[in-house]
């Protein structure tokens, strides 16, 4: 998916590394795990927090970080911006080792359970109650996303469906009508926007989308249990079909990084992404009229939730310190500000508000009921780069594997 920073790429190499150093280089705080931020002794604890995101973000940050001796007057708050998710999850192991690593992250569910399965997570269940925290708070779909096996992994910050965007203008220029709901619709209209300098519809492959698509069939890959279902397959085989109508391109196709560009250089008029199209297009091309739509349907209404989460590491120092702190990061004001950047804050009171601030979103907003969590593999890393091979092999290399044959070859590997 690619400018959301998500967490990924490096994902094998940051847990093998972070099992072993961490058994090497633990730090001993086994018996600070309930520690209470030095309550009553006026001395602070220092918390740090680990993100990636923009300048932006990190202002927010910092603003809450300023504030927070008002709630909590014995923690000392520190922000630690990364440059990217990949330079993060290749940091965080030598900094696990050396005894530096943040206190807790923000992080989102694409990806996560792989962490949870490998116990890089710490669970909050014991935590939430000696440092106050009240679940209620969030919308009921949020937390579940965070929980596995009955335990609760991240308070939730967001919650959004993927989306669809649409160049308004070439819509229009094409003499197209009322927008697409289906995605043999959107096949038909990409067919139709496709000239000799603009493709219809710009398909990244990349997990993020592909999921997308399969849930709009009713798939889903449910932890690696049901990768090659029939309802994955007619996903995949609509990519593979506007792919061999000529109506789509990937952005490696046309030298670009991810489908954002693509889309902002006016070089496909169609693709499936994400809230974080607003402050990108903002910026990379603010004159572009576009038009978000929910992720087509298939054969039923299905797409990715999106709910990014505060992490508490299970190295942190002081564990409920750092719970406290991540609990702060979901204050309204906090919230409020991310909303106005595009995030759908997962606090209850807020998310009616999110609409109001972000109409041109509004449309995705049914979207909530029937989104749900992206599922992947425990082995997160080595299913995403199957999946990617395994069908840029096919599209780009000239493979003839069908997308059943592409899937059964997958489901081998996770049984």
């Amino acid at each position: 998916m690619s400018k959301k920073l998500r967490a990924g790429k490096a994902i094998v190499l940051m847990i093998c590394m972070v099992v072993v150093l961490a058994a090497c280089g633990s730090k001993g705080n086994n018996e600070k795990d309930s520690g209470q931020a030095s309550p009553g002794t006026g001395k602070k604890t220092t918390v740090t927090m680990g993100f990636w995101g923009t300048a932006e973000d990190l202002k927010i940050y910092q603003d809450a970080a300023s504030s927070i001796s008002k709630q909590y007057p014995n923690i000392d708050l520190k922000i630690k911006q990364y440059p990217s998710s990949d330079q993060f999850w290749n940091t965080l192991p030598g900094e696990i080792a050396a005894g530096v690593a943040p206190d807790f992250i923000k992080t989102t569910n694409e990806g996560s359970y792989e962490y949870i399965t490998k116990g890089l997570f710490a669970p909050l269940d014991d935590l939430i109650g000696p440092a106050g925290v009240d679940l209620n708070r969030y919308v009921s779909s949020a937390n579940d996303i965070w929980k596995v096996d009955g335990k609760q992994y991240a308070l939730p910050s967001s919650v959004i469906p993927g989306m669809f965007f649409i160049n308004e203008e070439l819509w229009k220029q094409a003499g197209l009508g009322a927008y697409p709901t289906t995605w043999d619709e959107v096949e038909a209209a990409a067919k139709k926007l496709t000239t000799k300098d603009v493709h219809g519809i710009v398909i990244n492959i990349d997990p993020y989308h592909i999921t997308n698509y399969v849930k709009s069939y009713g798939g889903g890959w449910d932890n690696g249990k049901a990768i090659n279902s029939q309802a994955n397959v007619n996903g995949l085989q609509k990519i593979f079909d506007m792919y061999k109508d000529g109506a789509a391109v990937t952005p490696k196709s046309l030298g670009f990084g991810w489908d954002g560009e693509v889309f902002a250089n006016g070089k496909a008029a169609m693709t499936t992404g994400g809230y974080w199209y607003k402050g990108f297009l903002k910026d990379a091309a603010p004159n572009l009229k576009y038009v978000t739509l929910p992720i087509p349907k298939g054969t039923t209404e299905g797409s990715t939730m999106i709910a990014d989460g505060y992490v508490v590491l299970k190295d942190a120092k002081d564990k409920q310190a750092a719970l406290q702190a991540a609990y702060y990061m979901t204050n309204d004001q906090t919230q409020t500000a991310f909303m106005k950047n595009g995030s759908n804050s997962a606090v209850k009171t807020l998310t009616p508000q999110y609409f109001q601030e972000n109409p041109e979103f509004k449309s995705v907003e049914p979207a909530l009921k029937t989104a749900t969590d992206f599922a992947y593999p425990a082995e997160t890393k080595k299913f995403k780069d199957e999946l990617v091979n395994q069908i840029e092999a096919t599209i780009l290399g000239g493979a003839k594997k069908s997308p059943k044959e592409i899937l059964d070859a997958i489901q081998q590997q996770f049984k």
